[in-house]
């Protein structure tokens, strides 16, 4: 979403305010909510709609535990002291366990596109729409993607919804290239309202990939950085590449890369537009940790085929291997300092990166940033491989 700010306010995005509002309430009957990784995030009716996510609720990954898929929605909502409280209750829910999709906020709701459980992916589309005098939130469903779809980025740019890359099975994936649009001021023409293959950009298909909308010389356009490329069997490609697409030109722009020189990783990081020419690019896998950890599941794998084919001599010794692996994993995972606290900030007129501050909370990434009022807003999301949060975060301009 576009995030315009009143030039009055005289902002300095350098300078940046960070604050909590209240956390993600439990999940189903949890008693305690540990975070959701990739909830469809929004804003509709001045009220914040969280929804679904997938999480580790009993225990994490590397000590064995179960990924979760949920179907809950909660709504944060003005009280009328003036104070926010979560409205929860059994009848909010998706049309199934979902996450890993996307979602955009509009005047008529929040938009849902895609997503996946540990099965599949779905190429489901809806609409969540908060209504405050009833205390309900309504599911109004939309045109279906062509195809499945998960771990893809998108942005709302005008009134026309973006989608990016991801992938359209859960095993044995492959990136896409997908450049898919949905024109919502044609809801309500038949034959019309629906979803549309763009142009794709001229870089290699990935997945958690991170996009935004904001304005360049061409109107207001859409930005795609970073993501990764999975590849069966091999080391997955860590990118820092970066695109604009202009739909007036209907035309792809390579820009420069992530963070300037070489690049830096954003993964499954998460942006919004700041004032009238920026990009604020916040948290990010930066990969190198992401690649130890796959090149012990290669390791691993490969073991694993050996000890199928030899005799019960070795097997001892490659028994030793696979343990020595797991626990150099488990290493990893439980001394993971998080992902990048730096914020980036892209000049979408001088194709430029700065580093416009430090985030003092530990940076989300598989959610979305998403405008509020005269804020960015990130509830909930991942903070290390595995361990999730239900802090919802939130960053403003200091005024001066």
């Amino acid at each position: 979403m576009l995030l315009k700010m009143d030039p009055a306010l005289k902002v300095a995005a350098s300078e940046l305010r960070w604050d909590e509002l209240p956390a993600l309430p439990p999940w189903g009957a949890q008693v305690r909510q540990p975070g959701v990784a990739s909830p469809f995030v929004g804003v509709h009716a001045g009220a914040l709609v969280v929804a679904g996510g997938a999480n580790f609720p009993e225990k994490m990954p590397w000590e064995g535990g179960v990924k979760v898929w949920w179907d809950d929605i909660a709504v944060l909502a003005k009280r009328g002291d003036g104070t926010w409280a979560w409205v929860r209750e059994g009848t909010f829910k998706l049309p199934r366990r979902l996450a890993y999709g996307v979602s955009v906020s509009t005047p008529e709701g929040v938009i849902c596109a895609g997503g996946s459980d540990g099965d599949r992916c779905y190429a489901d589309v809806f609409m969540l729409a908060w209504d405050g005098v009833a205390q309900t939130v309504r599911l109004t469903v939309l045109p279906p993607l062509p195809q499945p779809l998960a771990l893809m980025a998108g942005a709302l740019v005008g009134r026309t919804f973006y989608l990016a890359g991801g992938q359209h099975e859960m095993k044995g994936a492959v990136p896409s290239k997908v450049f898919w649009s949905l024109d919502l001021a044609a809801r309500g023409r038949a034959g019309e309202f629906k979803w549309k293959e763009e142009p794709s950009w001229p870089g290699v298909g990935r997945v958690v990939p991170v996009a935004a909308a904001q304005r360049t010389a061409a109107g207001e356009s859409f930005f795609l950085f970073s993501g990764r490329v999975q590849q069966a069997g091999r080391r997955s490609e860590i990118l820092t590449d970066a695109y604009v697409y202009e739909p007036a030109r209907r035309a792809w722009r390579v820009l420069g890369k992530v963070g300037g020189g070489d690049g830096v990783s954003v993964m499954a990081g998460t942006a919004a537009a700041w004032g009238e020419r920026e990009v604020l690019v916040m948290g990010g896998d930066r990969g190198a940790l992401f690649l130890k950890l796959e090149a012990y599941d290669l390791e691993i794998e490969a073991l694993r085929r050996r000890w199928a084919e030899s005799g019960a001599t070795e097997r001892g010794a490659l028994d030793e291997a696979v343990g020595a692996a797991l626990q150099a994993k488990r290493q990893i995972y439980e001394q993971h300092p998080g992902f990048g606290r730096e914020v980036w900030a892209y000049d979408t007129v001088k194709d430029t990166w700065r580093v416009a501050g430090e985030a003092p909370y530990a940076p989300q990434v598989t959610t979305w940033a998403v405008r509020w009022d005269d804020a960015v807003v990130i509830p909930s999301g991942e903070i290390r491989p595995g361990v999730r949060t239900p802090a919802v975060v939130r960053v403003r301009p200091m005024v001066r």
